[in-house]
């Protein structure tokens, strides 16, 4: 995923059409214009994808994974790897974190993230996509707050990891 992630980045930024396709997302776009534009991102994502070497079986889940989530504004930004798979998100607006719960609850995750554990352990697993709860509910309080008056998540997350070494 951290190579994928790195191609579309790179591409992102070099190719003229994916620019443009991301310059108009940025405006007031309807939802059948941005259906338009996600399958135009992923047809581009695919073939970048492919050319990168990405493991063919994981191209098309990638590629729909990651073009979902730019349309929406949500970013793969971290991946770590050990007895489970953690994918950190970030989130470009508070609609974004709206539709990234979506994503969740709506079994879209779950079906790209138990097709790319599958290629990549070749047999079948059970995969269990979910946001923590505490984590979730903490950042839209952050956001709860009157215009021009809300909390810093970065101040927030500071104290959270300080936090969370004193009691480890």
């Amino acid at each position: 995923m951290t190579r994928a992630g790195e191609i579309i980045n790179d591409l992102s930024q070099t190719s003229p059409k994916v620019i443009a396709h991301m310059c108009r997302l940025m405006k007031n776009v309807s939802e059948s214009d941005r259906t338009v534009i996600e399958n135009r991102l992923r047809y581009e994502y695919e073939t970048a994808l492919y050319e990168g070497n990405i493991t063919e079986r994981l191209v098309t889940p990638l590629a729909s994974l990651l073009a979902s989530s730019t349309v929406v504004g949500v970013h793969v930004v971290l991946t770590r790897r050990g007895n489970s798979l953690i994918v950190y998100f970030l989130c470009s607006t508070v609609k974004a974190l709206f539709k990234l719960g979506q994503m969740i609850t709506s079994g879209f995750l779950h079906a790209v993230f138990a097709e790319i554990i599958e290629v990549l352990t070749r047999t079948t697993v059970d995969v269990d996509v979910y946001a923590r709860a505490d984590e979730f509910s903490h950042r839209l309080a952050c956001l709860s707050f009157l215009q021009n008056k809300g909390r810093s998540f970065d101040k927030h997350l500071l104290i959270w990891k300080h936090w969370q070494e004193f009691i480890t």
